[in-house]
């Protein structure tokens, strides 16, 4: 190699090293800074819990009115677990082995969508060409509102969930019992006041991996009115895209929902408008990580 080679090539390698140096270092601060915002946060929602104002959300879907759903309903002793797509292997087969036997409740797991369809309820028109994590997280709101119980991802757990769903059961004034989201990172992107607040306040967020709900409760029905309304504007998209059998973690361009948008993007926001009703406790909290 020629002295000019030499030096191109050693050229390339330093910047190729600053390069690198760069991006670790602003990924480094990306992760202070993030720790530091949750940190001041938390304290702050020790300090003053947050409090609901209608006014700060207006032209968004927590501004409509409630349905009426009558009186509340026990959740039954089930225990919800959803797989669509091959059979689960390492980690996520010994998780689902571990949800099997867990005690004092009726585990069932779904691996066929037309299983759990209800007479009377048919599944969104639009729910045949959503990819399996989409189907899933459908699935796992339908089932909360029209029979209610636990549901769990495919996930380890350190609890017995049954002792959740006994609370819940007892306390007439909850509809659904779920965990605290443990960062700010794991709400969703939202607009204005809806995803400061959601930022701000994410102490007082409910994580979308657990749950424990009465069956038509409030909160379900605003679940499922608002997940129906986006599949709405969704539909022809969705089957314009023919992405049903994709891979979710690899969507094709055309596929037009974001990942959280007909979950979290839901759930948490609601989770915010009806805080008084939810009991946020780590006992129903699977372990958020390695666990694939």
């Amino acid at each position: 190699m020629t002295l000019t080679g030499d030096l191109f090539h050693a050229a390339r390698e330093t910047k190729h090293r600053a390069f690198v140096a760069y991006k670790r270092g602003r990924w480094l601060l990306r992760d202070v800074v993030l720790a530091v915002n949750d940190r001041r946060w938390a304290l702050a929602e020790k300090r003053r819990p947050f409090t609901f104002v209608p006014d700060y959300y207006a032209h968004t879907f927590l501004a409509r009115r409630s349905p009426g759903t009558g009186p509340p309903r026990q959740a039954p002793p089930i225990l919800w677990a959803i797989w669509l797509g091959p059979s689960p292997t390492g980690v996520r087969r010994a998780s689902l082995e571990a949800l099997k036997a867990q005690p004092g409740l009726d585990v069932r797991v779904v691996t066929d969508p037309s299983d759990v369809v209800m007479d009377g309820h048919p599944f969104h028109p639009a729910f045949k060409d959503l990819h399996v994590v989409h189907q899933s997280d459908y699935l796992r709101a339908y089932l909360m509102h029209h029979i209610g119980g636990v549901y769990s991802d495919v996930k380890p757990y350190r609890t017995e969930l049954q002792n959740s769903l006994h609370t819940l059961n007892q306390e007439e004034e909850t509809w659904v019992i779920g965990y605290r989201e443990i960062t700010s990172e794991y709400v969703p992107d939202l607009p204005r006041n809806l995803g400061a607040h959601l930022k701000r306040h994410y102490r007082a967020v409910m994580g979308p991996s657990a749950f424990v709900c009465r069956p038509h409760s409030v909160f379900t029905a605003e679940w499922m009115r608002e997940l129906h309304d986006r599949l709405d504007y969704f539909a022809d998209a969705l089957a314009e895209a023919s992405s049903a059998t994709c891979d979710p973690y690899a969507a094709p361009a055309e596929y037009p929902i974001r990942w959280s948008e007909i979950l979290g993007d839901i759930t948490q926001p609601l989770s915010l408008k009806h805080h008084n009703n939810i009991l946020l406790t780590d006992d129903v909290r699977p372990v958020l990580k390695d666990y694939r």
